[in-house]
């Protein structure tokens, strides 16, 4: 049975989805990224906001004591990431990191 370091080269989806094994770890990934209070959080507030900055949401972050620190922030971030919940980009205008949430991290309106 595969692990996750078999995984680690896969960027997208479609990938994932090739094999059974696949699936179902991207599931795993998946269900632990939107189930973790943390990152539900962190979703939620992408969400509300479309893009955000990467220092304008670790700074709500922390002001609302939702993590405790830049470590704590990019682990999360980086987990929400690789679980397709989240895209990272470089804003065109001053080349600052944006969030934004994609279609599989919007399960954030159905969870209570």
């Amino acid at each position: 049975m595969p692990d996750e370091f078999d995984f680690k080269k896969y960027k997208s989806i479609e990938e994932y989805s090739k094999t059974i094994e696949g699936t179902n770890y991207l599931h795993s990934l998946y269900l632990r990224a939107v189930n973790n209070p943390i990152r539900r959080k962190i979703l939620t507030v992408i969400n509300n906001e479309k893009r955000i900055s990467k220092k304008d949401l670790l700074n709500h972050l922390l002001n609302e004591k939702i993590i405790e620190d830049i470590s704590m922030f990019d682990y999360n971030i980086d987990y929400l990431i690789k679980a397709f919940c989240i895209n990272s980009v470089k804003s065109e205008i001053d080349e600052e990191i944006v969030y934004e949430i994609t279609q599989s991290g919007k399960v954030i309106d159905y969870l209570g």
